[in-house]
């Protein structure tokens, strides 16, 4: 085959300019550093390569997040150890004011300064790490102008509704507040009608007790919950002196029955009893409380001989009396069988929703929740519309809200699908640790309010005998007992503002002994007053949470007791030092969590960084220029092409005779 000179110019120009092309490679990969720099040049490695990059984006992310994770553990290790010290300050306050001879304006001073304790401990509760909340658990951001961070001072915790009383029922009348089936569904979901409650005597499947099992047993599936307010009735007017002739005689058997028992049976209480104007020996009270173990109802008078009936639980009562029983006892304001009922609490920590028939709102006339807006506080309720939507967070003086996520811990991802958590929610890691109520605790014992008990500090020997027969044990030189009157006043904090009831206790030297004035007390709403094996009188609110109580006592009752103004405030001021040792404890408990949560951080960060490592040196290997290898390279290619430049400049310059020989 014969081979021209245009073939051969040909074939030089493209030896030419291959090497041209391989030496413009290498002096990219030196000056760049770079081996590929076109996917063409290595289309393997270069996607290796890429999938190295892209997996180290990824090893930073998660470095990221673990330095943000040790951040938020190094401020979340700081602040609750900052709480402690606070902690121990309010411990050392307490026990500094918890002396007799500690006066107001100390003490006022004292609390003062817990107040600023209390508003820093929320302050460090809401620290941030570049502008997430540490203790926020899944909500970080996000917060409202309601809930501006996690800890909002003086909301309520969750959401809540108090039920109206409802008005009394005939024994025989048809129940009207029991709930049937699809009278009520809460957040969706029907609430099953309501079963008799075991100790109702009329209207069972109607008492507070009745409503609060059906709605409590849905409890998992509406997060709503069902408290009870027990029944109460005060009579229309004071105990009326017997006669011993008509139109009143003694209170005989079948005159009075309270939840079906007879009070006069002739067993417990004689048949007949003579009754005092304004029950003043107490003899009507404490017929009603002899069988109380039955009837599940405690008996009080005021110092105008009012009778108050209060039902242990979340019974009714059942008042039934005759012209004779209510001549006397003034209970019903008329002779009959009446039943009186109780009330009951919703909460939630969720916004939550009752749905019910419109117009007749059978459901929301059942919880005393019917009448809209004038009832309920709730700007959207509208009357018979058959709904009613709780979404107002209620104002609650010295309270903490958590509007945090209470149900999960602040995590960080540290892979595809891993995530490593590095701080706890608020719920759990502050405010179950009781450090705001025990601060709130200390400043209100400090200013002498919001008591829910005390312990008196003199010993009865004889509870049973009356007060002016010298054996009570409780008689003082100094001080002497006198016919007068103890006034409680028993504060709920579950409403904003607070409602106040006050009652009093009518004392009667000559009638009445320190178990019959304890009793009597137990009888208050709110209330409980007992003695214990050791002769010592307890007072006590039902719900420390939730009730509190003061008085006023012009018998020097409850000063005989050892029970004095001065006594319960250095009390509840050591009550809650105690609390302050078991917060401590507590958030000692958490700040050792956190040590153990920086060592899994470490781990962590140990981890990526070989990782990070090992990657980069394998992207190195498919993407950087070995140097000493370009360069001989180039080198080789330089040498090539010097030759053959040498080689076409010989055969250019041959002429076609030459090429013919």
């Amino acid at each position: 085959m014969r081979i021209t000179m245009q073939s051969v110019h040909n074939k030089t120009l493209r030896d030419l300019n291959n090497l041209t092309t391989s030496m413009s490679r290498v002096n990219s990969q030196i000056s760049s550093g770079k081996q590929i720099s076109t996917i063409s040049q290595d289309p393997v490695n270069l996607i290796t390569a890429l999938g190295l990059r892209s997996t180290l984006t990824q090893i930073t992310t998660y470095q990221d997040n673990l330095t943000f994770g040790d951040k938020s553990i190094s401020a979340a290790e700081s602040a609750l150890t900052q709480m402690k010290d606070l902690t121990l300050r309010a411990k050392v306050l307490g026990l500094q004011q918890a002396n007799a001879t500690v006066n107001t304006q100390n003490r006022a001073s004292a609390a003062e300064e817990v107040r600023h304790l209390w508003e820093e401990a929320i302050t460090l509760a809401n620290s941030d790490v570049n502008g997430k909340y540490i203790f926020g658990g899944y909500r970080t951001t996000g917060y409202t102008d309601i809930e501006p961070e996690p800890f909002v001072a003086d909301l309520t915790a969750g959401y809540h509704i108090n039920g109206q009383p409802l008005p009394a029922l005939a024994a025989a009348a048809p129940t009207q507040y029991n709930l049937n089936t699809g009278d009520l569904a809460i957040n969706g979901l029907p609430i099953d009608a309501t079963v008799a409650d075991a100790d109702s005597t009329a209207h069972a499947d109607a008492s507070a007790a009745a409503k609060a099992s059906a709605i409590n047993a849905k409890f998992a599936s509406t997060g709503v919950r069902a408290d009870i307010t027990p029944a109460n009735k005060v009579a229309a007017g004071a105990v009326t002196q017997t006669l011993p002739l008509p139109p009143l005689t003694n209170i005989a058997s079948g005159d009075l029955l309270i939840n079906g028992q007879d009070i006069f049976d002739g067993v417990t209480n004689p048949a007949a009893a003579a009754v005092l104007g304004q029950d003043s020996d107490n003899t009507l009270v404490n017929a009603i409380n002899a069988h109380s173990a039955t009837t599940g109802v405690i008996a009080s008078r005021d110092s105008s001989g009012i009778l108050s009936l209060t039902a242990v639980d979340g019974r009714n009562i059942e008042v039934a009396t005759n012209a004779n029983g209510e001549a006397i006892s003034q209970l019903n304001g008329a002779a009959g069988d009446t039943v009186y009922f109780g009330t009951v609490q919703l909460s939630s920590n969720q916004p939550f929703s009752l749905q019910t028939t419109p117009i007749t709102e059978p459901g929301l006339v059942a919880l005393g929740l019917d009448g809209g807006t004038a009832i309920t506080g709730e700007s959207s309720d509208t009357v018979g519309d058959g709904l009613l939507t709780m979404i107002t967070i209620q104002k609650q003086d010295g309270n903490v809200r958590y509007a945090g996520d209470p149900d999960h811990d602040l995590a960080i991802k540290v892979g595809k699908i891993s995530t490593l958590e590095v701080a706890k929610n608020g719920k759990t890691a502050v405010l179950d640790t009781g450090i705001f109520a025990m601060l709130k605790k200390l400043e209100d014992s400090l200013l002498g309010e919001k008591f829910s008990s005390v312990t008196g500090l003199n010993k009865a020997t004889d509870t049973t005998a009356k007060l002016d027969s010298g054996n009570t044990g409780l008689e003082k030189q100094d001080t002497a007992f006198t016919s007068g009157t103890i006034a409680f006043t028993v504060t709920d904090h579950s409403t904003y503002p607070p409602t106040n009831r006050t009652m009093d206790i009518g004392i009667a030297l000559a009638t009445d002994s320190p178990a019959d004035i304890a009793a009597r007390i137990n009888g208050i709403p709110g209330m409980t007053a007992s003695w214990n094996s050791d002769g010592y009188l307890k007072l006590e609110t039902t719900d420390t949470e939730r009730y509190s109580f003061t008085y006023t006592d012009t018998s020097n009752f409850l000063e005989m007791s050892g029970i004095t103004p001065d006594t319960m405030q250095v009390q509840s001021i050591n009550k809650a030092v105690d609390d302050a040792n078991t917060v401590m404890d507590n958030l000692s408990t958490q700040v050792s969590d956190f040590g153990a949560r920086v060592n899994r951080i470490m781990v962590q960060q140990q981890i990526y960084s070989k990782l990070e490592l090992a990657t980069t040196e394998n992207l190195s290997e498919k993407e950087d220029t070995d140097f000493t290898k370009a360069l001989l390279e180039l080198k080789s290619k330089e040498t090539a092409y010097e030759a053959a430049l040498a080689a076409a400049a010989k055969t250019m310059q041959m002429s076609l005779l030459d090429f013919l020989k």
